[in-house]
């Protein structure tokens, strides 16, 4: 295996929270997934804060592997945050993220490898929209939230791809490394899409089955938990598509605007209708109808000009980035040529 100063071809990261009861097994089929590879690998997992024994279970597999680690915390800090601390520790050129409960199957990571490899992208996401994906055991209120909540998002961030909220994802490594993420929580992968598209990143996708567990099948989620995963993503896709709804907002206020002011006016001149006393209202209508859709139309190119300015943001900040790792690899490269 590689030394620490070599690059792997892969580096799988897992994030992980409360999976006792199933984790040495899911461990077991991701070694072997990997070996079966015949590539340098490391496997990275990430227990975010696991209140259960996930983290001893995992530990007794791994332990021993020089190219398996467990970044563990005690505290939950969200799917967002063990990512992050995941892509600033992996080497390989290839980055993986999956899930650790395996609901996408071992062979996902040879998949999105191999399309990594054969395609080119730097983003490959997998996606159960495309023909050949599908979802299997996923309750239907699941479905039908990420079916409809795709769907909206897509409208708002303007691009043809159909899942952007999973996290099972392939990277190049150079690209994900260099996007200054904030996010802690699951928007965290709408947060990669919007700046890897900023950066002008090609991204594309692979079909992809899920398949739920019988027993996370049955689990319902309350309403708090279904809001908190909801809400954040429904945010961040409307801020990304603030400029395209007010645009369309404008132009629809502006048509509907215009056909009532027109018909008034002409209504008055031509006295098509009895009621001439109410004629002046719908003129009155259209014309406030046009003023709204003239402020709709300020918000949309302030709304572009934001969409610029954090183009331009994102931007500076993967050359901040980039430098910095440059410079922490240098620092690295001295301290090693030192003499003893």
């Amino acid at each position: 295996m590689p030394d620490r100063k070599d690059v792997y071809e892969i580096s799988l990261i897992t994030p992980m929270y409360n999976e006792a009861a199933r984790i040495e097994r899911n461990v077991q089929m991701i070694l072997q997934a990997l070996e079966e590879l015949r590539v340098g690998w490391e496997y990275i997992l990430v227990d975010d804060g696991s209140t259960d024994d996930s983290y001893a279970k995992a530990e007794r597999i791994l332990k021993g592997r020089s190219n398996c680690r467990i970044i563990h915390y005690g505290v939950n800090r969200g799917r967002g945050y063990a990512l992050r601390r995941g892509f600033a520790s992996a080497r390989g050129r290839y980055v993986i993220t999956t899930e650790s409960d395996l609901s996408w199957g071992a062979d996902i990571i040879g998949r999105l490898y191999r399309a990594l490899v054969e395609t080119g992208a730097d983003v490959v996401s997998a996606s159960t929209y495309l023909p050949g994906g599908g979802m299997e055991n996923v309750p239907f209120l699941r479905r039908a939230l990420s079916v409809w909540g795709n769907r909206f998002m897509r409208r708002c961030f303007g691009n043809r791809l159909t899942m952007l909220s999973g996290m099972t994802r392939g990277y190049r490594r150079h690209v994900v490394r260099c996007l200054h993420l904030e996010s802690t929580g699951k928007e965290i992968h709408l947060e990669i899409i919007a700046k890897a598209q900023a950066l002008g990143s090609r991204i594309t996708e692979i079909p992809a089955v899920i398949r739920w567990e019988p027993d996370r099948a049955g689990h319902r989620r309350g309403h708090r938990s279904v809001a908190r995963f909801i809400v954040p993503h429904i945010l961040s896709a409307v801020i990304r598509g603030a400029s395209r709804a007010f645009l369309t907002l404008s132009l629809t206020l502006f048509v509907l605007g215009a056909l009532l002011a027109g018909f008034g006016v002409v209504n008055k001149i031509l006295v098509l209708t009895p009621d001439k006393l109410r004629m002046p209202n719908v003129i009155t209508y259209g014309l406030v109808l046009i003023v709204i859709g003239a402020l709709c139309a300020l918000f949309a190119a302030l709304s572009l000009q934001v969409s610029a300015l954090h183009q331009g943001i994102v931007h500076i900040q993967a050359q901040l980035k980039t430098l910095q790792q440059r410079s922490v690899a240098d620092r690295g490269d001295e301290d090693e040529q030192e003499p003893a």
